[in-house]
């Protein structure tokens, strides 16, 4: 069997429950599969047992840093991959979203660490709420056009600004996450990919929390408390996505 992808979307939860009740009223659904980041292999159990189909699109899907919910609709597949992780492996008949809603029901504690050239934002969410931020901008230069002795002092007065701010950064980060490092289960990133890299490199404190940084980067334009007041919006979005299964040729 191929697997051919139809659809990529991300939903806020709102929206994406919202859709998931619209399906459910006009379409038929076979069976729900819930899936773990431990279970994603063709030959684990829960793929063998969910039926043939499903082991070509599981192969297909690969890693997942949360798992995976797969409807097998009268005509496709549909796979939701939410923003926290599914506890536990599944098997059910029809569309059941049960344990879907439980992981958003689920207090999750957070951290949104967004950063671009000369600004951030921090904070530290419980559930939607944000219950600790922390704002700031730097100045750092544009990039100089002149050459000579002069480009190369103003690109190492550049280099010393970007370290400013990433120390600065880094600082302000250890301080508001460390009163809630146990709980915090993950922590997002947004903003300049680059910046964040380098950013990533450079702070001891961030790199100890590696394994809690999701591969999910959040669509930022400005780091500033306006940005922090609507972050639930982005953090809370899963991946929707629909795929067909089609004979080989």
């Amino acid at each position: 069997m191929e697997v051919v992808q139809t659809g990529d979307r991300y939903l806020y939860k709102a929206s994406l429950f919202s859709h998931l009740e619209k399906i459910e009223s006009e379409s038929w659904t076979d069976k729900t599969v819930y899936i773990t980041p431990s279970s994603l292999t063709e030959d684990s159990a829960t793929a063998v047992l969910a039926g043939p189909a499903f082991v070509p699109l599981i192969r297909y899907l690969g890693k997942s840093e949360n798992g995976y919910v797969i409807f097998r609709r009268e005509a496709y597949f549909e796979v939701i991959e939410p923003p926290f992780l599914i506890p536990m492996d599944a098997i059910m008949e029809g569309q059941d979203t049960f344990l879907l809603e439980d992981i958003f029901l689920e207090p999750h504690t957070s951290a949104v660490l967004l950063l671009r050239l000369g600004r951030y934002a921090i904070a530290v969410l419980r559930g939607e709420d944000l219950i600790a931020t922390k704002t700031e901008g730097r100045y750092v230069k544009n990039r100089h056009k002149a050459g000579g002795s002069s480009q190369r002092r103003f690109e190492r007065s550049r280099e010393r600004l970007i370290r400013e701010l990433y120390d600065k950064t880094c600082s302000v980060a250890q301080n508001l996450l460390e009163p809630h490092k146990t709980e915090i289960t993950k922590i997002f990133l947004g903003g300049d990919k680059h910046i964040l890299n380098g950013f990533r490199k450079r702070c001891k404190s961030i790199q100890i929390m590696e394994d809690k940084i999701s591969p999910r980067l959040l669509a930022v334009d400005s780091p500033n408390h306006e940005t922090l007041l609507t972050i639930h919006r982005e953090i809370f979005k899963s991946r929707v996505r629909t795929f067909a299964l089609t004979a080989s040729k």
